[in-house]
């Protein structure tokens, strides 16, 4: 049984990982109960505002749904 998270964002009807890097800062906010701060990701052309409690990510003039995801 693996105990590995995979963390996602919502792109349309379809769920995308977090690349590498971004998984870990998400994974590490997650655990240290922070509520929100720019991460580098990626997955984007630049950064990206996270809130941990609303599970949302905003890039741009764009807000995608995040979730974490047991593997």
């Amino acid at each position: 049984m693996s105990n590995s998270v995979d963390w996602v964002y919502a792109s349309g009807s379809t769920w995308v990982s977090f690349d590498p890097m971004a998984q870990q800062m998400l994974e590490h906010l997650w655990r240290k109960e922070y509520a929100a701060t720019w991460i580098a990701s990626q997955s984007f052309r630049g950064p990206v505002f996270v809130d941990i409690t609303e599970m949302t990510a905003l890039y741009g003039s764009y807000a995608y749904t995040i979730a974490r995801r047991k593997c």
